[in-house]
């Protein structure tokens, strides 16, 4: 589906509360980003893809994960059906103040609530 302008911006504001949800240990409020049957692929940093709402949510809920998240360089495309891909960059926060870069190479699919991640796949910007 090609994007619209309307669509951009309420792909950004899902992208947004993203790091929103996870800074404020929301995890309950997850399925307001993501689809029941989300992907999450942080590979990158040796962990196993986590498929499913369930599964994203304990994995996120564990120990180690960066402390702020920020969102920025949005770049939405088409996709296909009711998909669009977007890939953005992410800086969070660690443990001791060091600032990390992150690729964030996305899925979002048009749903009856709204636009929702789909598969998200997360890898260090070197």
């Amino acid at each position: 589906m090609k994007p619209t302008n309307e669509d951009t911006v309420e792909i950004a504001r899902v992208l947004a509360l993203w790091g929103h949800i996870m800074d404020d240990h929301e995890l309950d409020r997850l399925g307001e980003v993501l689809t029941e049957d989300a992907v999450w692929d942080a590979s990158a940093f040796g962990l196993e893809p986590a498929v499913g709402l369930e599964a994203v949510t304990a994995v996120l809920g564990a120990e180690g994960h960066a402390r702020a998240h920020h969102t920025t360089n949005i770049v939405v495309t088409e996709g296909p059906g009711d998909e669009a891909r977007v890939l953005s960059k992410g800086l969070g926060v660690v443990d001791g103040g060091t600032v990390i870069s992150a690729v964030y190479t996305d899925e979002l699919r048009h749903t009856a609530d709204g636009w929702r991640i789909s598969k998200r796949a997360i890898r260090l910007n070197n």
